[in-house]
């Protein structure tokens, strides 16, 4: 939950400006803030300590030559490998600090130090050597990092409240990505809710010199696959032994972690994991305590499942109820950090998080990923026929037949069988076609104006010129690379570090996505059987009830969201008139809020509701010091 900054201005930063830029990152709860300046360049930051060996440097780090200083945000999951690779180079390390770890990686390596970097991190190296502004970012972006360029200077930080505050203009909304916000369509991998504020893409590293950017992608997410065992039961022993490795990387503290336990299949795995880990004096925190939402009953009530995980450990489990403030909590947060609200489902775990610590701990690991890395799909018949591999397709034809009938499974084959054996020419087109097709009826955003419309349609178009054309491989690389993960991710981050909580992610780091990318899909769903390979690996470690568990909780708040749809019909002439058609927009708000499709609508509400306070919130920009949140004229 450390945040830093840093500043490149031709001809050297101010003193005033690098203090504003400190002043700002002390908002949130930190151990130790400082600075750093020299020449063209600045950094500062704001730490909070989450391991024991954070506590050894005191940042911006330097090197004794003075080429090099840096700033690191974030954690690192290889810290000990990347040791000893540093000391087989000759490297001196002054301590075992992920911070020093960085910087002398970078001064080893240069650039080539961020792919070699694991976690969930941002760094920032200012490199005295070249002359140049060096960042990166974690492989799904995590940590946030966005970056404003002005007339030769760059400004660096890890939130927009800091860019705002060190921007020499009042930020303008941009409206291009409001609209992907209003129509719950993602497709821009740059953009923010400030016109010329980006943010560094996330598997991306960047340098500015004083004159130019360069970007360059580090990581590609895999999608051939690669690891085959010719007995399954290998696949199963494979992915125990990398969860069970995955969770304990994760664990690295210094205080006791909390762990988020919703219940389901994939946050109890990893709490019932860490009770293994803590027996075999393997966990690398000094103990741990287990927290759960404790919703009222409905589709998001969840504890018989939780308690049963407790239960099965023998351990207590912290039980919070939701977070449910009214509609002024959303739009007074917002504004504080200069961004959008963040959605109802990610809020109604703060009271929860602020618990944990509350106890003491600076740490909460949750079990976010299992659905997108772990579900699979019937994409198993396209594999089985690239490898031409017919007993393969009859076993998963008879599993899927058992499950649903043979009616539709055989028409899933064909359904897969088709598009895997479309030669690319012709699949473009047919896909080009299925967009266009799929932008009518429900899905034609009737609420959005023409214009914006349209220009979602470019950003799609656009998107799917990066994109695979091999339909698996397509699915692979969007689940890895959608823009909407960074949306929640960055969301998240935000409200935790606010209260000094930092999150980790054992089932999205970058070892546990490329087993899974890398693995048959026939291993992970099993007829109507999802998860297999990690239901099969967590026999005895998780009770049967939540092994046999085939429910999802659904977290929407009817409450909030009617609070909304009433925010964005009282200002919608004042703050989207030029954004929505009016018609569609009551269309869109005059929703069944019993019905059962309420995820959809209720991001749809939510967006609407977002954009429409966020423009209001720019409407005030002039009259507040986003340093201090009081409220001046800056004219």
């Amino acid at each position: 939950m450390s945040v830093i900054g840093a500043i490149f201005e031709i001809g050297g930063t101010s003193q005033a400006m690098v203090d504003a830029m400190e002043q700002s990152l002390r908002a949130v709860p930190h151990d130790q803030a400082a600075q750093w300046r020299e020449g063209p360049m600045a950094l500062a930051c704001a730490i909070r300590h989450t391991t024991g060996e954070s506590h050894d440097a005191a940042q911006p780090v330097t090197t004794a030559n003075g080429k090099f200083a840096g700033v690191f945000a974030g954690h690192l999951l290889n810290h000990e490998e990347l040791s000893r690779e540093l000391e087989t180079c000759g490297v001196a390390l002054r301590n075992a600090s992920d911070a020093e770890i960085a910087l002398r990686g970078y001064e080893t390596w240069g650039a080539g130090i961020a792919e070699r970097l694991r976690g969930e991190f941002s760094l920032i190296i200012a490199d005295m050597a070249r002359q140049r502004l060096f960042v990166a970012r974690d492989h799904l972006g995590f940590v946030p990092l966005y970056f404003r360029k002005e007339k030769g200077r760059l400004i660096v930080a890890s939130d927009l409240r800091t860019i705002a505050a060190l921007s020499e203009t009042p930020l303008e909304p941009d409206r291009s990505y409001l609209a992907q916000v209003i129509a719950n369509r993602w497709y821009l991998r740059e953009e923010t809710a400030w016109r010329g504020v980006r943010r560094v893409v996330r598997a991306h590293w960047m340098t500015f010199d004083g004159a130019r950017i360069a970007k360059q992608r580090y990581w590609e997410p895999p999608t051939e696959v690669t690891i085959r065992y010719k007995n399954e039961r290998d696949y199963v022993e494979h992915y125990r032994e990398l969860l069970f490795d995955c969770v304990r990387r994760s664990t690295r503290c210094d205080r006791p972690v909390g762990i988020a336990v919703s219940g389901g299949l994939d946050s109890s795995a990893i709490f019932c994991v860490a009770d293994r880990l803590e027996q075999d004096g393997l966990l690398l925190a000094p103990g741990f305590a287990g927290y759960s939402l404790a919703a009222q009953q409905g589709n998001a009530f969840e504890l018989p499942y939780a308690r049963a995980a407790a239960a099965h450990v023998g351990r207590e489990l912290t039980e919070v109820p939701l977070f449910d403030p009214d509609i002024d909590w959303y739009t007074a947060d917002a504004a504080w950090h200069r961004d959008i609200p963040i959605p109802s489902n990610g809020a109604m775990m703060l009271d929860m998080e602020r618990r944990v610590v509350e106890d003491g701990s600076r740490v909460l690991i949750n079990g976010s990923g299992g659905d997108e890395w772990l579900q699979g799909t019937t994409q198993y018949y396209r594999e089985f026929i690239a490898e031409s591999d017919l007993a393969g397709i009859g076993e998963a034809l008879a599993r899927d037949a058992k499950a649903m009938g043979w009616p539709r499974a055989l028409r899933e084959m064909a359904r897969q069988t088709i598009a895997e054996l479309t030669p690319d020419a012709i699949r473009r087109p047919i896909r080009k076609r299925l967009r266009a097709k799929r932008r009518l009826g429900r899905n034609a955003i009737g609420w959005l104006a023409p214009q914006w419309r349209n220009m979602l349609v470019e950003a799609e178009e656009a998107y799917e010129a990066e994109m695979p054309d091999n339909g698996v491989h397509w699915a692979k690389r969007n689940l890895a690379t959608s823009p909407f993960s960074d949306l929640t991710h960055g969301l998240m981050r935000r409200q935790r570090t606010l209260i000094g909580l930092e999150s980790r992610h054992p089932m999205l780091s970058r070892d546990f996505i490329e087993f899974s990318l890398r693995t048959p899909a026939h291993i992970k769903r099993k007829g109507a059987v999802s998860k297999a390979i990690h239901r099969e690996s967590m026999q005895g470690i998780l009770p049967q009830v939540i092994l046999d568990r085939t429910s999802k909780a659904n977290f929407t708040n009817t409450k909030i969201d009617m609070q909304f749809a009433d925010y964005v019909r009282a200002h919608a002439n004042d703050h989207l008139g030029t954004m929505c058609d009016r018609e569609g927009l009551l269309e869109v708000l005059a929703v069944d809020y019993s019905a059962p499709e309420g995820d959809l609508w209720a991001w749809e509400i939510w967006g609407l509701y977002a954009s429409a306070a966020f423009l209001y919130q720019c409407k005030r920009v002039n009259e507040i010091n986003p340093a201090t949140g009081v409220q001046q004229d800056r004219t």
